[in-house]
C-alpha cells in the first residue's frame, strides 16, 4: 500500500507542481495589486483549479501532461498580467462592462507599467517548472490509471458542479434593480476577494446571467421620477445665470497641486508636499489663467471625484450613472430627456456642441453625445484637424503624443463661443491624460519651468528629460492646460454678442477635475497618502479635485467648504438657470444649498464621504478620527438613498423608459414645472 502511495505521488509530480506554481502566480498577482498574500474567498478559483486538475489525471501520458500544465500555467501567467497592468493605470479591478472598452484599450495608454515583483515571481517559477518537470517526465514512469473512466466522469462531473454552485453563491446578492445589499456587502473591492483569475470568471458569470434589470411596476417607477416631494430645490443662487450661455469644462485628471502647493482656504497649507517648491508668487505668473478663475469663481474647496473620464463626462452632463454598464457602449440609443444638452433645448431652443481633442470613436463619443446625450454635433481630433489644419496639430496621429487643449480652444472658438445665438458648450481635455513621461510639443512649457527654478537641469534635448520625475511632466501638461483657459477667456473677453455685450458678461463657467492623477500613482506620491498609512492625514483627499463656478463677469471668490461631488454639477448648472428639476434622477444637489451629497464610485465600488471610505458599512477602509456613530448613521441613510436612486436609474436605462411618448411627457411635466 505504501509502495502504491509512493508510486502515486511519483508519477503525479507534473500535477502537485502545477498545483504549486498555479497557486504562486495566482497569490503574487493579488499581493502586488492589493498588498495582501492571501484570497478571502477563493472557492470560484479553487473550484476551477480542481477542474484543471481531474483534466490532468486524465491525460495518460507525461509528456501530454507537461506541455498541458505549462499552457495553463502560462494563460494564467498572461491573464493575470494584463488584468494587474489594468489595475496599475486606472486603480479598478475587473468587471464584466470593461470588456466593451477593449476596443479603446490601446488609445488610453502611452507606457504599459509592468510589475516587476510580478513577472519575477511568476517567471522564476515556470522556468524552473520547464527545466525540472522536462528532465523529470524521462526518468518516471507513465501515470497508471487510479480510477475507471465512469468514475473519472463521475468526479469531474461533481466538480463542474461544484463550480456551479461556487458561481451562483457569489451573485445569488447581486441585483441591479435593488443595490441596498451593496452597503452591507463584504467585499473590499480587490482582488483579494476572489483573486484575479476567480474575479475574471465570476464576472463572466455575472454579466451573461446574472445582469439582467426587472423593470418591476412601472406605475411605481412613475411616480419615483416625478415625485413632488423630490423636486430640486431653489437656492439664493437660483436663477443669478438665467438667460446665460453654459460653458462645461472637464479637465482631464485635474488637481489642486497643478497650479499651487497645497489649498491654504481649505486648511490644507500642507497637503502636497511632493508639490512646487518655490512662492505664491512664482505660481501665480505660471498660472495666471488658473489663478484668475480661482479668485472670481465659487470655488468648492471640498470637491471630491472617484471615477473614469467617461462616468465623470455622463455624471456633469445627465446628473447620474447606472451601475452595470458603460451606457456609452450599451446604450446608444437611450432616450434621456433630462440631460443638460436636452433640457436647454427644449426649454430655451439652445443648441449644444461637445468638443474633445482625443479620437472620434473613442469612448463611443461619436454617437453616444449626439443620440444619447443631445449633443448636435460632437467635434473631436480628427473634425478639428480638418477643419483647422493650420492652427490644430493632431499630434496623437503624428507623434503619438497627447494633443494640446490650447490649439484646441483657438482652433475652435468660434464654433465653441459663437456671439450670434446662445449656446450650451461642453469641453473634454486631453493634455493631462497619463501616462506622465516626456513629450515634444510640451518643450516650451519645460522651458517655463526651468526658468522658474523648477527643473534644476534642463537642456533642449528630450533624453534630458527623460529621467524627471512624472511630477515635472504633470506641471508641464498644466502650463499647456492653463495656456487653454486664457485662450478661452480671452476670446469671451473680447467678443460680443449681438447686443454688444461681451460674452464673458452672460456666460457660466464650469470647470472641474473628472477624477484625481491616479496614473503612475502621482497623487499618492504628491499628496504622501497611501490606504492604511498611519500619517495622521485624511486619505479621503486623495480624491479631492478642484470645482471652479463663475456666473458672468464675477469679480469676486466666493468659498463652498460641504462636501461635493460630480453629481452636483447638473443641479448646480440647472440651479444657476433658474430651472427647477426631478430630484430623484439626479445624484447629487446644488452646490449652493444646504444638502450634501454622498459619492458610490460604479468604477470603483466604493462609498466616499470627506471622513469616510469605505466597500460596505462592513468593511471600512478609512474613517476619520473624528467620526461618530451619529456620523455613520447620517451616511448611511443617505447612501441608502443613492443606491435606491440607482436602482431605479438603472431600470430606467435598461428598459429606455423615457423613450417615446414618455419622454412628450417629461418635457410636458419639466415646463409645467417651470412655468
Amino acid at each position: 500500500m505504501k509502495e502504491k502511495f509512493l508510486r502515486f505521488l511519483k508519477s503525479n509530480f507534473i500535477i502537485w507542481a502545477f498545483l504549486a506554481i498555479m497557486l504562486i502566480i495566482e497569490l503574487t498577482g493579488v499581493c502586488v495589486t492589493s498588498g495582501k498574500f492571501f484570497i478571502r474567498r477563493p472557492y470560484m478559483f479553487l473550484s476551477l483549479l480542481a477542474v484543471f486538475t481531474v483534466v490532468l489525471f486524465t491525460i495518460k501520458s507525461q509528456k501530454g501532461r507537461y506541455w498541458c500544465a505549462f499552457v495553463l500555467m502560462f494563460t494564467l501567467f498572461l491573464l493575470d498580467l494584463i488584468f494587474i497592468v489594468v489595475f496599475a493605470m486606472t486603480g479598478s479591478t475587473f468587471d464584466f462592462s470593461m470588456l466593451k472598452l477593449r476596443g479603446d484599450a490601446m488609445a488610453i495608454v502611452e507606457s504599459v507599467p509592468i510589475d516587476f515583483v510580478y513577472v519575477l515571481v511568476a517567471g522564476v517559477c515556470i522556468s524552473l517548472y520547464m527545466l525540472l518537470a522536462r528532465y523529470y517526465i524521462k526518468i518516471v514512469p507513465a501515470p497508471s490509471r487510479i480510477l475507471p473512466r465512469p468514475a473519472v466522469a463521475g468526479i469531474m462531473a461533481v466538480v463542474l458542479a461544484f463550480h456551479g454552485c461556487m458561481a451562483y453563491t457569489e451573485n445569488r446578492h447581486y441585483n441591479p434593480a435593488d443595490l441596498s445589499y451593496k452597503l452591507y456587502d463584504v467585499n473590499d473591492s480587490s482582488y483579494c476577494d476572489r483573486g484575479i483569475l476567480g474575479n475574471f470568471v465570476d464576472e463572466l458569470y455575472k454579466g451573461a446571467f446574472f445582469n439582467k434589470v426587472g423593470l418591476g411596476d412601472e406605475t411605481e417607477l412613475e411616480n419615483f421620477i416625478y415625485s413632488e416631494s423630490n423636486v430640486t430645490k431653489p437656492t439664493s443662487m437660483f436663477a443669478k445665470a438665467e438667460g446665460y450661455n453654459v460653458v462645461t469644462v472637464l479637465a482631464e485628471s485635474f488637481e489642486w497641486f497643478s497650479f499651487m502647493a497645497g489649498l491654504p482656504d481649505a486648511g490644507l497649507t500642507d497637503a502636497y508636499p511632493g508639490g512646487f517648491k518655490v512662492n505664491e508668487d512664482v505660481l501665480r505668473s505660471l498660472y495666471p489663467n488658473l489663478y484668475e478663475l480661482y479668485n472670481t469663481s465659487t470655488v468648492c474647496l471640498n470637491h471630491h471625484a472617484r471615477e473614469k473620464t467617461d462616468i465623470s463626462e455622463n455624471q456633469s452632463i445627465i446628473g447620474n450613472y447606472p451601475t452595470n454598464c458603460f451606457i456609452n457602449y450599451d446604450y446608444p440609443e437611450n432616450t434621456v430627456p433630462y440631460s443638460v444638452p436636452n433640457i436647454m433645448r427644449e426649454l430655451y431652443g439652445v443648441e449644444s456642441y461637445s468638443f474633445h481633442n482625443g479620437v472620434y470613436t473613442f469612448y463611443n463619443r461619436n454617437i453616444h453625445h449626439e443620440n444619447v446625450l443631445g449633443f448636435k454635433k460632437f467635434y473631436a481630433s480628427e473634425q478639428m484637424a480638418e477643419l483647422h489644419p493650420e492652427t490644430f496639430t493632431n499630434y496623437e496621429v503624428e507623434t503619438g503624443e497627447r494633443n494640446l487643449d490650447s490649439e484646441m480652444i483657438a482652433a475652435c472658438k468660434e464654433e465653441m463661443f459663437p456671439a450670434d445665438r446662445r449656446f450650451n458648450t461642453y469641453i473634454t481635455s486631453i493634455t493631462m491624460h497619463g501616462q506622465f513621461a516626456a513629450r515634444e510639443n510640451l518643450m516650451p512649457h519645460y522651458k517655463k519651468l526651468y526658468d522658474a527654478g523648477i527643473i534644476g537641469d534642463y537642456t533642449d534635448e528630450m533624453r534630458e528629460l527623460e529621467e524627471i520625475e512624472p511630477f515635472i511632466h504633470y506641471a508641464a501638461c498644466a502650463l499647456e492646460f492653463d495656456k487653454a483657459i486664457g485662450e478661452m477667456l480671452s476670446y469671451l473677453k473680447t467678443t460680443k454678442d449681438v447686443s454688444g455685450t461681451p460674452l464673458i458678461e452672460k456666460t457660466l463657467i464650469v470647470l472641474f477635475g473628472d477624477h484625481n492623477a491616479y496614473y503612475q500613482t502621482l497623487s499618492n506620491d504628491v499628496k504622501k497618502l497611501y490606504l492604511n498609512d498611519d500619517n495622521g492625514r485624511n486619505y479621503t483627499d486623495l480624491f479631492r479635485v478642484p470645482m471652479m463656478i463663475r456666473v458672468g463677469n464675477q469679480t469676486e471668490q466666493i468659498k463652498i467648504t460641504k462636501f461635493t461631488t460630480t453629481t452636483d454639477i447638473v443641479p448646480t448648472i440647472l440651479d444657476l438657470l433658474g430651472v427647477k428639476c426631478y430630484g430623484n434622477i439626479l445624484y447629487g444637489s446644488s452646490v449652493y444649498g444646504e444638502d450634501e451629497s454622498i459619492i458610490y464610485s460604479r468604477a470603483y465600488d466604493v462609498f466616499i464621504t470627506d471622513k469616510l471610505f469605505f466597500s460596505s458599512l462592513n468593511n471600512i477602509k478609512y474613517r476619520s478620527p473624528d467620526v461618530t456613530d451619529e456620523y455613520i448613521n447620517t451616511v448611511k441613510q443617505k447612501a441608502l438613498t443613492l443606491l435606491d436612486k440607482t436602482s431605479h436609474v438603472n431600470r430606467i436605462f435598461y428598459y429606455d423608459f423615457l423613450s417615446g411618448e414618455r419622454e412628450k411627457t417629461f418635457f410636458a411635466k419639466l415646463k409645467a414645472l417651470n412655468a
